[in-house]
Parts: structure tokens; C-alpha cells; sequence
């Protein structure tokens, strides 16, 4: 099959109204067929936000990936547009790979990872410059690629050297590039530019720490008002450790070195993964990709032909204390005061945000319930919450540290949910139940809830 954007277009077309809505989510972003991983490219561009996605339109399983596009008015409602990038090129013929999006002198550019699997096994990863002016039609550089292994320093990966993260500071502009030294240890690499076009290398931002693993994929370098800070996905030493950090701390731009001050973790679920930020309006927000970490290929092995969403977008702010708040975007909706007796059930709408005024008390367990399947919800300790996942296919555990007393949303959706604890902690855990959630009850006597269900989209 010759890869192109208009073959990808055309079988999407096609295709498209065949997928079931079984499992699928009604306010969680999923592309309308096929496999999605890492967002991609997030950015505010003539009146939209803009979302581009890792995306094999042709399976509900990881492939050859393209660039799949949609935008939003209000990071809500989300609409499909054509696929913007295809593998079409010898530099990116294997996958078109993770990146990001700048506007400059309004103007799009799209920075990415050109993927290439040698005839002898062996693979190189480059990268790559696309531009747009209407934000829907996307051409390549005639010059691609525009970093490449000979602008490596010495003992950074030439197989693992993706996912640029573009930066505009002062009057250049810097891309931070996961890589690994020797194939062993990640590092962050930084690149500068004066036009987007011509790239040198300039440091080793970030390196020399456990929490980047063996890679620290998708790297993402940004600036509150009085604190710098880089998000990154580690993959550890064994396979199946993936966890996604945040360091806060201070940017050095004439040295090109990144100095964290705290390393903490993002999200505490298992299925959060691949976040990436951008800035409008001086509002920070990220997107992260949900997968169920322990069965990747659940859907795919059911015979669904799509898979994978993007989490609830989330603001980031920093208190005056220091500390990282995370407060989700939430779609419009109505909401609904409760008072819940012991063991009293509650029928739930398929997606919704409940709010639980007072904070847990020691272990007093909240239940939402399928026909098929449970998700319970305790705290454990002073200290920490319990989420379990039962049903017939799976028994999970997530736990999540937390002191605070404060407030607890779940935001839920057909396959999925994400607990914020106060502002501080979140965690986000992906789940298949035959019939969804149902209803939630509660131990409790008396427990005031908010529940706001979402206006249909």
C-alpha cells in the first residue's frame, strides 16, 4: 500500500462509519477510525485549537504512523480534518514520528520525527520542517531532513533522536529532542535556530538523571511566570515502567542547561502517557494520550476498529507556594446537587464529572458499577487513596498519594476515568466494561456530590 495523505483520506471516508461506538468515548477526544497515540503539534492558530495526533488510520493497532488532525473551538467539541502528514518521503518513509507547532509571522510550522527502518535491521530517526498558512494543508521542507545524525554529539542514540519539542526564546528559536546516551541512559538534547530551517546543536539540556530512564520521550520545555519547567516520558529499564515527570526549576539559556529544583510525578495511573503542552492566552494546557498500559491491543483483539483518546485537557498553574495545580477543562453541562444516603444508588449519565464536596473519610468507599464490571474508590490511609478495577477480564490497583483533604472529582467517560484529587494529584486509568459504568453508591452516610453531566456533543 503506497502511504500517502490521500489514500489515508480515502479510506477514512470509506471506513469510518463501519467503527462501533461500542466502548468508545463521548467527550474524550478519539479519531473517527484507527490507532492514535502521542498529541502531537498542540497549538492556537487563526481562531482554533489545534490538535495533531500519532495515527495509523488503517488498524486498531499500532503501524506505520501519520499525522492525524482535528481542531476545537473551546478544547470540547473536536472536528476531524484531513490527515497531515503522511510517511511519503525516504526521510520519514517508515513513520512519521512525534513533534510539535509553532506560529511565526502567522505561519504554522510543524516539526517532526522521520522514522527509518534500514534493509539490515538497524533504524535512524531525523528531523523534519512542514508549514502551513490556512492551518488545513500542510507541504513539507524542500530541505528535509533538517537535523540528522551527523548533527549529534558524540554518544547520543541515532535510533532513538525524536519527538522536537519547539520553543521560541529571545530572538531564536530551540527544539529539546529525546535521545540516550550510548543507548543506555536518556538525555534531553537542545537545538537552535534563528528561522526554523537551520539547525545546529547547542547542549545536553537535561541528563544525568534516574527519573529519565533509558529514553525520556517527548520532552516539553516551558516557562511559568517565575518557574521553568520540562515534562518528559521516561521508559525505564524494564519494559513495562513508563512513568511521565514533571521537573520545576530554572532554565539557563546561555548555557543551554535545564536545573530542576523538584522532580514529581504527573499523573499517578498507569495510562496517562505522552503529554504535551502549549500556551494561549497565558493559560498553560496540556493533552496527554489514555492507553490501557496492561492491554494495549484489547480493543484490536475485539475486532474495534479504533483505539486510543486523549485525556480531559488540563490547566497547569503554579500556586504561591510553589507547588504544580492541575485543574481540568470540563465540557459544558448541567449540574446536579446531591445528598447521598448509606448504600444509596445513583443512576449515572455515560460521561459526567462527580464532585465529592467533603473529602473521603477513612475508608468509606465510593462505587461506580457496570452491569459487567466495578470501579471503587477508598482511601487507605491518611496518606493515600485506593482505585480498583474489577471485572471478569482484569483486577487493577492504582494508588494515589494524597494528604489533602480537599475536593475529589472523577471525571468519567465510557472507558475511562480520571480522579483529581484538590488541585495537586490526578490519576487516569483507562477500562473496557461490556455496559459501561451505571450507577455509583456510596458507604458513606450523607455525602454531598455535584454532579455535572455533560451536554451531549
Amino acid at each position: 500500500m503506497t502511504l500517502t495523505k490521500a489514500a489515508a483520506n480515502r479510506f477514512i471516508k470509506d471506513n469510518q462509519a463501519t467503527v462501533s461506538q461500542k466502548f468508545r468515548p463521548q467527550v474524550h477526544f478519539a479519531a473517527p477510525i484507527g490507532w492514535i497515540n502521542d498529541p502531537n503539534g498542540l497549538v492556537y492558530f487563526q481562531g482554533y485549537y489545534h490538535l495533531f495526533y500519532q495515527y495509523n488510520p488503517y488498524q486498531a493497532t499500532w503501524d506505520t504512523m501519520h499525522w492525524g488532525h482535528a481542531r476545537s473551538k473551546d478544547l470540547s467539541v473536536w472536528e476531524d480534518l484531513p490527515v497531515a502528514l503522511a510517511p511519503d518521503q525516504e526521510y520519514d518513509r517508515d513513520g512519521v514520528f512525534s513533534g510539535s507547532a509553532l506560529v511565526v509571522a502567522d505561519r504554522l510550522y510543524l516539526m517532526y520525527t522521520g522514522h527509518i527502518i534500514h534493509d539490515d535491521g538497524t533504524i535512524t530517526e531525523n528531523q523534519n520542517i512542514a508549514y502551513s498558512d490556512d492551518g488545513l494543508h500542510f507541504e513539507k521542507y524542500a530541505n528535509n531532513p533538517v537535523l540528522a545524525a551527523k548533527d549529534l554529539p558524540t554518544g547520543a542514540s541515532t535510533k532513538d533522536f525524536r519527538d522536537p519539542k519547539l520553543v521560541h526564546h529571545g530572538n531564536k528559536f530551540y527544539a529539546v529532542i529525546a535521545s540516550s546516551y550510548r543507548n543506555e541512559t536518556g538525555q534531553i538534547l537542545l537545538f537552535e535556530s534563528k528561522d526554523l530551517l537551520h539547525w545546529q546543536f547547542k547542549s545536553v539540556v537535561l541528563d544525568h538523571l534516574q527519573e529519565l530512564g533509558m529514553i525520556a520521550e517527548c520532552p516539553d520545555l516551558f516557562s511559568f511566570e517565575n518557574k521553568d519547567a520540562m515534562i518528559f516520558s521516561a521508559i525505564g529499564h524494564q519494559d513495562d515502567t513508563h512513568e511521565v515527570k514533571i521537573a520545576l526549576g530554572e532554565m539557563d539559556w546561555d548555557k543551554g542547561v535545564f536545573y530542576p529544583q523538584r522532580i514529581q510525578t504527573l499523573d499517578q495511573g498507569a495510562d496517562f502517557y505522552a503529554p504535551q503542552t502549549f500556551e494561549h492566552q497565558g493559560r498553560r494546557v496540556l493533552i496527554s494520550w489514555l492507553r490501557h498500559a496492561s492491554a494495549t491491543n484489547y480493543l484490536a483483539d475485539r475486532q474495534q476498529k479504533w483505539n486510543g483518546q486523549m485525556g480531559t485537557p488540563r490547566l497547569l498553574t503554579i500556586d504561591e507556594k510553589g507547588d504544580l495545580n492541575q485543574t481540568p477543562v470540563l465540557p459544558a453541562g448541567v449540574q446536579q446537587e446531591l445528598l447521598l444516603a448509606e448504600k444509596e444508588a445513583v443512576t449515572l449519565p455515560t460521561a459526567c464529572a462527580i464532585s465529592l464536596v467533603q473529602s473521603l473519610k477513612f475508608k468509606r468507599p465510593i462505587t461506580l458499577a457496570g452491569n459487567d464490571g466495578q470501579i471503587i474508590l477508598q482511601r487507605t490511609s491518611a496518606y493515600e487513596y485506593e482505585l480498583l478495577v474489577q471485572s471478569s477480564t482484569e483486577q487493577r490497583k492504582v494508588q494515589i498519594i494524597a494528604d489533602s483533604q480537599q475536593k475529589v472529582t472523577l471525571i468519567l467517560d465510557r472507558s475511562s476515568v480520571e480522579v483529581f484529587v484538590g488541585e495537586s494529584t490526578v490519576a487516569s486509568l483507562v477500562y473496557f466494561f461490556e455496559s459501561g459504568i451505571k450507577s455509583l453508591t456510596s458507604a458513606e452516610n450523607n455525602l454531598k456530590v455535584d454532579l455535572i453531566t455533560f451536554s451531549k456533543l
